[in-house]
């Protein structure tokens, strides 16, 4: 199984989080009870977000960024996530790729971002028209 640990830069960012949350006993618990609280609170805000307008997926790594603060499975599914990302934007804006296929991945990319924006605005119309009814 690879081994899908965090980034340097990411691990030394909780490196220093953590030595200011474990300062002294009342904010370790402070920040625990925050973290513990707050990070499914954005996990279930971003994945409302999908169907609702807003940034769902930003959202939902966020949670998870958060919950990466004090517990070792959101990290490994962080780091699920950083290289799962590494991997479509291989492919899908190669280094070493010809300038028509670059041109390709951008083009596609861009209209992904436009189709699935165009489907939240007709669900969001949708919804608000049920409401509405």
């Amino acid at each position: 199984m690879p081994d899908h640990s965090l980034s340097p830069r990411a691990h030394a960012l909780l490196t220093r989080v953590e030595a200011w949350s474990n300062a002294g006993p009342v904010r370790a618990v402070m920040v625990k009870v925050l973290v513990t609280v707050g990070g499914p609170l954005l996990i279930a805000a971003g994945v409302a977000m999908l169907v609702l307008p807003g940034p769902g997926l930003v959202v939902i790594a966020l949670g998870f960024a958060l919950l990466a603060l004090e517990y070792q499975w959101a990290r490994h599914a962080l780091g699920l996530l950083g290289h799962g990302l590494s991997r479509v934007r291989a492919v899908v804006f190669p280094r070493e790729g010809s300038r028509a296929r670059r041109m390709a991945g951008l083009v596609a990319t861009a209209g992904f971002i436009v189709a699935t924006t165009a489907a939240t605005s007709a669900i969001t119309a949708l919804i608000g028209t049920q409401a509405l009814a």
